[in-house]
């Protein structure tokens, strides 16, 4: 059984109360952002919803911590400052929960676990996270594929860069296979959600979290990766290799959120900068490409 607690809040203030609950060691939190999806020529899009409230659910585990429901109204007030009245509260069967956030195994001898049930996972690798605002549960058809890719390769002592990080599970899962150093960059503001996954697999490799618009702006990318990855579309992925310069920074690209319909610009695009299809997955109509650099 579970414990579900929702508080409805001004949208605006929900990543500001994640941090404060997470100040008060409570970290199974959801929210669900206010935007509609829609299909473009590039794959899909997303416009941002005008709405005045979230509600942001919180759980907690049976036998997880003594005196609950009690301790958990007792948290959620005080890091909040809401009175009890303003938390909703019910109990949960863990099969419903189980239905909207289910471990993945992935079919390589790892499985994408949610904090909490990686005990039931003994002959298998795990990578233990924690979904909350940002995009990247590791239920989307591109996260598992380059999961996949990423776990099955041996990445010891590679710098890797990954754009468009979202939730950071992408960056979690290159530090798990050895990379010697993270840079994550994402246009929102995921750094706390980044560190908190990476803390819960007990990364001690340096991760750097960047907040920037890769498109417009001043921000640059200087550095040279041993692996790049980009997980957002196709026609953002080829403006961003121009922009960034991108093809003459690394020899090797995890290249996802591209679909079927415009997946061969992206690799005409690559084959012109001298690359090579090295594995390639679908799923549904979402495309990941492995590229290399020729020799």
């Amino acid at each position: 059984m579970l414990h579900e607690f929702i508080v409805r809040l001004a949208t605006e203030s929900v990543d500001e109360a994640i941090e404060k609950l997470n100040a008060f060691g409570v970290y199974n939190l959801y929210y669900e952002p206010p935007i509609e999806i829609y299909q473009v020529e590039n794959g899909y899009d997303y416009r941002e919803i005008e709405q005045k409230y979230a509600e942001l659910k919180i759980y907690a585990e049976e036998d997880s911590l003594p005196g609950l429901p009690q301790t958990y109204f007792t948290r959620i007030k005080q890091a909040l400052n809401v009175p009890k009245e303003a938390i909703r509260y019910r109990e949960v069967d863990e099969q419903q929960w189980n239905t909207a956030f289910e471990d993945i195994d992935l079919e390589n001898g790892w499985v994408l676990c949610y904090s909490g049930s990686e005990d039931k996972y003994p002959n298998k690798q795990v990578l233990k996270f924690e979904p909350q605002a940002a995009f990247g549960t590791g239920l989307h058809e591109t996260t598992q594929d380059c999961l996949r890719i990423l776990l099955s390769t041996d990445l010891s002592g590679q710098t890797v860069l990954d754009l468009g990080t979202g939730s950071g599970v992408l960056s979690i899962a290159a530090g798990l296979k050895g990379a010697h150093s993270l840079t994550a960059v994402d246009y929102e503001p995921v750094e706390r959600e980044i560190r908190l996954n990476a803390e819960l697999n007990n990364l001690q490799q340096p991760l750097q979290v960047e907040k920037a618009d890769l498109l417009t702006g001043d921000y640059r990318i200087k550095e040279h990766y041993d692996l790049i990855i980009i997980n957002i579309g196709a026609e953002e992925t080829r403006k961003i290799l121009d922009r960034h310069l991108l093809a003459e920074k690394s020899s090797t690209f995890l290249i996802s959120g591209i679909v079927e319909w415009n997946v061969e610009s992206v690799v005409a695009d690559f084959h012109e900068k001298g690359f090579f299809i090295k594995e390639k997955r679908q799923a549904n109509e979402w495309v990941t490409i492995l590229f290399e650099k020729t020799a």
